[in-house]
């Protein structure tokens, strides 16, 4: 038995309540990616994000999308 340890952030591993806790912060990851405008492929723990940038338009889609992704890190202490 491991001792206790204060969890800051992220999905308890080695739990039953684990992997549903992980589809929780995935689903919400892929809801801002989605409302950012930009294609997602999800794999496992893997997320890709991407954009075809053909204008300086979709060159900042693709920046909105990385500052949502940071603030979502960060409002999670990832």
């Amino acid at each position: 038995m491991s001792t206790p340890a204060e969890l800051l952030s992220g999905v308890i591993q080695g739990s039953g309540i684990g992997p549903l806790m992980f589809l929780v912060f995935v689903n919400e990851l892929a809801e801002i990616l989605d409302r950012a405008g930009v294609k997602m492929k999800l794999f496992a723990d893997d997320v890709k994000v991407y954009v075809q940038i053909v204008s300086n338009h979709d060159a900042y889609k693709l920046q909105n999308a990385l500052d949502m992704l940071a603030s979502w890190a960060q409002t999670w202490h990832y």
